[in-house]
């Protein structure tokens, strides 16, 4: 697709629908090219990953967050899901991807909600000390 600037319509085809129709030309190719680059990027990460593999999910919060992890996928189950061998059906890896997903996701709600309130239990001590402390 030839790219102009969409001002740069004139003569007869200068009214307000085709420099509409012209603007909505250029923000479908600019959605096409992001994701393009999104692919491309999701890719990339995939390249990586197959020489520098993420750290397991899950060790590190058992202590803190004892009941969070009980839906989280595996180490194996997600790098079985993002190596380049597809199963014949690509709905049926699109389907467990996006499951997946949904439990990852899951897992990130609950470290949002623990952080969050890790964050309140912090402040409320500083508080605390400092109104012991007449702020000090």
């Amino acid at each position: 697709m030839a790219i102009m600037p969409v001002g740069a319509v004139s003569g007869p085809s200068s009214d307000p629908l085709d420099r509409r129709a012209a603007r909505r030309s250029v923000r479908a190719e600019k959605a096409q090219l992001d994701r393009w680059r999104r692919l491309l990027r999701a890719r990339l990460d995939l390249a990586v990953a197959a020489f520098a593999p993420p750290e397991p999910l899950g060790s590190m919060t058992w202590d803190v967050l004892p009941e969070a992890g009980h839906d989280l996928p595996s180490t194996r189950e997600l790098s079985a899901a993002v190596t380049s061998v597809t199963p014949l059906d690509p709905v049926e890896l699109m389907t467990r991807l996006r499951h997946l997903d949904r439990r990852l996701a899951s897992y990130g709600a609950e470290l949002d909600t623990a952080l969050e309130a890790s964050t309140e239990r912090m402040l409320r001590q500083l508080a605390t000390r400092e109104a012991q402390h007449g702020g000090r």
